[in-house]
């Protein structure tokens, strides 16, 4: 009998069937690749108005995922002449492989808005003109003026005005263009290497610990630098557990139940037709 794994293989082992996978009719605002978009990269300077389209690339099938660690140091260097220079040695710790089940390699295309960041202007200036204590408070209500005070032994407004020089900064944001979601200059294009793992029989549990084990094997490993827009890669993998559709309605639980479940822990939940 043919086990659930085989069939996510023999059935997702094709670029077309593994696209429309993760492209469901139900799912029309890409939240499925939302969440694997923000697996992958700090998107803290990137909203994402919409998912253009996702190309699945190549497939390789039962990816063996080795832990390793890294080992740091210095070596020192006296004579003749002093040197120092820091080692780093990335090892394996384990022969016994974490199996990713199909490991995909996906071409995003995202419309985005992008914070321009920089600043437009900055201007400082005096601000020693107070002559009493509540003048400096209201120029100053980030300092807790009683503290300062007593930290440097300060008892009079004209001590406090004579003992520093003072400045107000005004930092002005640059801001950004009116956002145009047609602008072809909007579009960007993501490298997501996709980990999926088959689950079955359907256990919510299980999925996470799998999902889990992935990324705390990859940990020490980094993704490909993306230089389509500013967000550094923080994982090598976005993680997908694929459970059999009929799964969630033989415990009693909805699928979008456990989507929004796994979301939430930044894995992305699918559900493979089986019948």
């Amino acid at each position: 009998m043919t086990s659930f794994r085989d069939r996510v293989m023999l059935e997702l082992g094709v670029p077309a069937a593994f696209g429309a996978l993760l492209l469901p009719a139900g799912d029309p605002d890409r939240q499925l690749i939302r969440t694997m978009l923000a697996a992958t990269y700090d998107l803290s300077a990137v909203r994402i108005d919409r998912v253009r389209d996702v190309t699945v690339g190549e497939l390789e099938l039962q990816h063996p995922l080795f832990a390793t660690d890294r080992k740091t140091g210095t070596w020192t260097q006296t004579v003749p002449s002093f040197a120092r220079t820091e080692l780093a040695l990335d090892g394996t710790t384990s022969r016994n492989p974490v199996w990713i089940d199909i490991l995909a390699r996906l071409r995003v295309t995202v419309v985005a808005e992008i914070d321009p960041a920089g600043a437009e202007s900055v201007v400082s200036e005096a601000a020693d003109s107070f002559s009493t204590l509540d003048e400096f408070r209201r120029q100053f209500p980030f300092i807790d003026l009683d503290a300062f005070m007593a930290e440097h032994g300060i008892s009079t407004v004209e001590q406090l005005r004579d003992a520093f020089q003072y400045l107000l900064t005004t930092v002005r944001i640059r801001a950004a263009e009116p956002f145009d979601p047609d602008d072809p200059g909007n579009a960007y294009t993501l490298n997501v290497a996709l980990a999926a793992l088959a689950v079955d029989p359907f256990d919510v549990a299980e999925g996470l610990r799998a999902a889990q084990l992935v990324r705390e094997t990859s940990r020490e490993l980094t993704g490909a630098p993306q230089r389509a827009i500013p967000a550094e890669c923080t994982a090598a993998y976005a993680v997908a557990v694929v459970f059999a559709e009929e799964g969630p309605g033989e415990s009693g639980i909805t699928s979008a139940a456990v989507q929004r479940l796994f979301a939430g822990a930044g894995v992305a939940a699918l559900f493979l037709n089986t019948n």
